[in-house]
């Protein structure tokens, strides 16, 4: 929070939206005395009611979100907004480090899988609402508030956004840092039911994406493969949740019967591959063996 409350740019403002936390986080921030501060406690109506207030609360121009437990470079305002003005960017983003128990383990880019074309490498590698500046009216004009779900909400939102805009510029310099912890969406310990949200949202992505008229069905596609086939099927596996194993194999067999031809899949490593072929082929006992679990 340091970092967030201590930016080398100065004209800007924070929202800080306790959404009904029960640490001490009520304590910390009405310790905070900033004139560019506005905190907001609020009962927990979930994170995407706490950013779409954010959203509708700020003033700027220009909008960012930051997950309270990451952290974010001294500069990140200023070289984003300075890219920003250089090229007349409706958003600009940028690298992230990955962090696990302190380490760093690694950058969230991967370049190898970079495109040409603006809005489809934008859409490809945006899921999440951190790590960019977007222009405000683009969310605001075109109603992309985040749904009332409670996981997943940023899948179902954050690629279309990128298919309003006319420009988009990358910085290719991490300063985000993504913080994994127990917990999280990406780090279950025990099954929790909100992770069927992922239907939810993936039918959202579908339907707005093709709302904008844009050609991007490879890229949809891979999106559909990337979080449904490949890492919702490892979250369910987990679980032994065959029921909803099954829902992914029909609802990609009904949508993308030859996701297998994705040109975006095929970059990917052999691991990843082969465990998309055996969560579609339901070859359990081999996945069992290949993911060293019983």
């Amino acid at each position: 929070m340091t970092n967030l409350l201590n930016q080398s740019y100065k004209d800007y403002e924070v929202i800080f939206i306790n959404d009904g936390s029960t640490d001490h986080t009520k304590d910390v921030l009405d310790n905070v005395h900033q004139d560019n501060v506005t905190i907001i406690h609020q009962q927990n109506l979930g994170q995407a009611q706490a950013r779409n207030r954010g959203l509708q609360l700020a003033k700027g121009e220009f909008i960012c979100f930051v997950d309270i437990d990451d952290r974010i470079s001294v500069h990140y305002l200023e070289e984003l907004y300075s890219l920003q003005l250089k090229e007349n960017a409706d958003i600009v983003w940028c690298n992230a480090n990955v962090y696990r128990d302190s380490n760093i383990i690694g950058f969230l880019d991967n370049k190898n899988t970079f495109i040409v074309d603006e809005k489809k490498n934008y859409f490809l590698h945006n899921t999440s609402p951190w790590r960019k500046l977007i222009r405000k009216s683009i969310l605001l004009d075109h109603q992309l508030f985040f749904p009332k779900l409670r996981y997943y909400e940023d899948l179902a939102v954050m690629p279309v956004v990128g298919l309003y805009t006319k420009k988009i510029s990358y910085l290719d310099k991490a300063l985000y840092d993504y913080i994994l912890h127990e917990g999280s969406t990406m780090n279950q310990v025990s099954y929790n039911k909100k992770l069927e949200d992922i239907f939810a949202s993936i039918e959202m992505l579908k339907v707005s994406s093709e709302k904008t008229g844009i050609m991007i069905k490879k890229e949809l596609e891979f999106l559909y493969i990337d979080h449904l086939l490949h890492a919702a099927s490892l979250r369910f596996f987990q679980f032994r949740k065959y029921d909803q194993l099954e829902k992914i194999c029909l609802i990609m067999k009904e949508e993308f019967p030859d996701w297998d031809k994705n040109e975006y899949y095929r970059k990917k490593s052999i691991k990843y591959k082969i465990v998309c072929k055996l969560f579609y082929g339901k070859k359990y006992s081999l996945l069992s063996i290949l993911l060293g679990r019983k």
